[in-house]
């Protein structure tokens, strides 16, 4: 999928394998950038991987108020207009059963991105990654994905542990490719996406069993979640890249097995914002790819710019 993507960077978050990520790039004859994250426990990194040459990079890692990192480089993009673009790959925290669906971590968190980037030389620049956050008149499709939730739960493949978290019931290795892992592929589901289903509180399961799959209730419910973090960015001068090219499409990224939201983004300073000529999401409606919903379960964001 990459190959044909064809793309100068690429930035990825939830990155475990990082030989493996380190094979990609040589594989797609571009230089990796790693990001280690900044909780110590934590397995998951950002990568960026460029085929165009880095001027300086820094991944600044954020102990007690990001879980990842962030993650900067400024390429040089041999533009005339452009010649020096800042690139910020961002991973922002899930964690939907903390306190404002996990939103009032993600505004510390894009707090402590937003004065990394003031304490720079000022210069066009991109944030990209997921964001795992709601923009402000964005749709989300709560209720069907309840339903799949709920789906999930009564086939036996979500089940809830001791502290009261419903979770998906993952194979172990012994299991291989039968058994566990082929009632998650009956389910429409790769097993080697587990990872991307989200743990909630078991109490979610009795109250959401019953909702009608409905787009009045889905707005409903959607006035319900906080969208700060894209609000404070909007606030601060920055373009969301695909909703200026597609001013009404809902560009849904999350999740590949059930979409619900769009929660992946390419926010670009005005300046940079004013050149760019495309943005889709690879595997929608309007950017069909079967690869792109084995890759990952968030669906590639793509933005072409003109520098």
């Amino acid at each position: 999928m990459l190959t044909r993507l064809d793309a100068d960077i690429v930035a990825l978050q939830e990155v475990r394998e990082v030989d493996r990520i380190r094979e990609l790039a040589r594989d797609l004859d571009m230089e990796m950038l790693l990001g280690e994250p900044s909780d110590p426990a934590s397995p998951m990194h950002t990568a960026i991987l460029t085929r165009l040459p880095v001027r300086t990079w820094r991944n600044r890692r954020h102990h007690g108020r990001m879980l990842r990192s962030h993650l900067h480089c400024d390429i040089e993009t041999g533009g005339h207009e452009l010649p020096l673009v800042g690139v910020h790959c961002l991973h922002l925290a899930a964690r939907f059963g903390d306190r404002n669906k996990g939103e009032a971590r993600r505004i510390r968190e894009i707090g402590a991105v937003l004065t990394d980037i003031a304490d720079e030389p000022a210069r066009p620049h991109l944030l990209i990654g997921d964001f795992n956050a709601l923009s402000p008149g964005d749709d989300i499709l709560a209720t069907s994905f309840f339903r799949r939730m709920n789906d999930l739960r009564r086939a036996g493949l979500l089940v809830a542990g001791p502290n009261g978290i419903l979770a998906p019931l993952a194979p172990n290795r012994e299991d291989g490719d039968s058994g566990l892992a082929d009632r998650w592929r009956r389910a429409g589901v790769d097993p080697r996406l587990l990872g991307g289903i989200p743990v909630l509180p078991r109490v979610v399961s009795p109250l959401t069993v019953g909702l009608p799959v409905s787009r009045a209730m889905d707005r409903f419910l959607g006035r319900l979640i906080e969208r700060w973090t894209i609000e404070r960015l909007l606030k601060e001068g920055y373009v969301d890249c695909y909703r200026r090219v597609h001013p009404r499409a809902r560009g849904l990224t999350c999740a590949t097995w059930q979409l619900s939201a769009r929660v992946d983004y390419v926010f670009a300073t005005d300046a940079l914002a004013a050149h760019v000529i495309g943005a889709d999401v690879v595997g929608g409606r309007t950017w069909p790819d079967a690869d792109a919903a084995a890759a990952s379960d968030h669906y590639p964001v793509v933005a072409e710019f003109s520098v």
